[in-house]
């Protein structure tokens, strides 16, 4: 299960890569649809994906793959770290 979570995740990153700098004339859609994707797999460490409205040019956030950096954090056998 957690393989198919990261499929999705690649994907909606390389949309906010590819795709997602199109959607600039709505400010935050990619961020807000790649938040409540990553929030219905991950629960609240999917919201950590709304870092991206930190960048308003939409320019660094598609370098930068949140949702799949979020996915390996959160694979099962992960030992928690302090």
């Amino acid at each position: 299960m957690w393989t198919l979570k990261l499929i999705i995740c690649i994907l909606v990153d390389a949309f906010d890569m590819t795709v997602g700098r199109l959607l600039f004339p709505f400010p935050f859609a990619g961020e807000i649809v790649g938040a409540v994707i990553a929030s219905a797999m991950f629960g609240w460490k999917g919201m950590l994906y709304l870092f991206e409205i930190i960048d308003p040019t939409e320019q660094l956030d598609g370098f930068v793959p949140t949702a799949t950096l979020i996915a390996l954090a959160s694979r099962p056998g992960r030992a928690p770290t302090a």
